[in-house]
């Protein structure tokens, strides 16, 4: 009897340890490949960049990763209020408007960012 649990103990942690290792691979291979396809490296990867162009992206890159944190955290203040509202409220309410209302002027300035960085960033690449 006692082979028994010992033999469902070993394999429930043989199970456990591969599941683990299972989703750390899963979420490397994801940040790779996310990383692989954004724009900014696809711009250093796949064109012929002078130093001052690379010095000049990564400037811009730079300014717009600050920005882009700070309109993401603006838009997870703006999703806690939507959830502070719904479940505190219980009904629609002007408090959920406004908590919604913030939430799309977040989202909207993080997509006008978002064409201001590609623009931005195309005024480098046009330099030569």
């Amino acid at each position: 009897m006692r082979s028994i649990w010992r033999t469902l103990a070993i394999a429930a942690f043989v199970g456990f340890a591969s599941g683990a290792a299972g989703v750390a691979v899963g979420l490397k291979l994801a940040e790779r490949a996310s990383a692989r396809f954004s724009l900014d490296a696809a711009v250093h990867r796949e064109l012929d960049l002078s130093e001052a162009q690379n010095r000049a992206l990564e400037e811009i890159e730079a300014r717009h990763a600050e920005r882009r944190t700070a309109l993401d955290a603006e838009m997870r203040a703006a999703a806690r209020e939507i959830a502070a509202a719904i479940y505190e409220d219980h009904q629609p309410s002007e408090r959920l408007d406004r908590a919604i209302a913030r939430f799309h002027e977040a989202m909207g300035q993080t997509q006008q960012e978002a064409v201001r960085h590609v623009f931005e960033m195309r005024a480098v690449l046009d330099e030569r």
